[in-house]
């Protein structure tokens, strides 16, 4: 992917979140509090996952190396793109 594409397919933040909540739904979300990934229910206003056992809330960047930033995802995702496309990496 080389920085056209990633302005046409990640033009805002809203194209980020849901490329980020569909990979979530597909590798699963993990429960701390269940210690398993369980069943969970997205809920649109939160911007989080909520476990169907114990009602535990994990936001979208719960469990990777975004968890405590403030920074925006349209941001992390092109440092990601920068850091993919450098020989050195």
């Amino acid at each position: 992917m080389n920085i056209l594409d990633f302005t046409r397919d990640f033009p805002d933040e809203q194209s980020c979140e849901e490329y980020l909540k569909s990979h979530r739904e597909r590798e699963g979300v993990y429960c701390k509090t269940c210690c398993s990934y369980t069943n969970h229910y997205w809920f649109g206003t939160k911007k989080c996952f909520e476990c169907s056992k114990c009602r535990r809330r994990t936001s979208l960047k719960a469990g990777t190396v975004m968890e405590s930033s403030n920074l925006s995802l349209h941001t992390w995702f092109a440092a990601f793109l920068l850091m993919w496309a450098t020989k050195k990496g």
